[in-house]
């Protein structure tokens, strides 16, 4: 006699769910930071970056970049805010947005 069994898969038991992951929405989400992207102007030196052409997109900006054989950047912009809901003010950033 042989006394091997055979598993069977087995269904999913109620309540054995994972928990879901509550996603920030509405105010309390803060909008994407859009960063700009510019070309490194050419001989600049010094310890500030020296901005040249703006492109639209990241992929323009290498493109360019590798032509030119120089660098980019990629700039993100924000304006400061103090939160003073709380018993503590707190300094919070907000993306500044553009319109192109």
């Amino acid at each position: 006699m042989n006394n091997t069994e055979t598993a069977e898969p087995k269904a999913p038991q109620a309540g054995t769910r994972a928990p879901r992951i509550q996603r920030e929405t509405g105010a309390n989400q803060s909008p994407a930071p859009q960063s700009r992207f510019f070309l490194s102007k050419p001989g600049a030196t010094g310890p500030s970056p020296a901005l040249d052409r703006e492109f639209g997109t990241e992929a323009e900006a290498m493109a360019e970049a590798f032509k030119a054989g120089a660098s980019y950047y990629a700039v993100t912009e924000y304006r400061a805010i103090v939160d003073c809901s709380g018993k503590h003010p707190q300094f919070k950033k907000e993306v500044v947005k553009r319109n192109h």
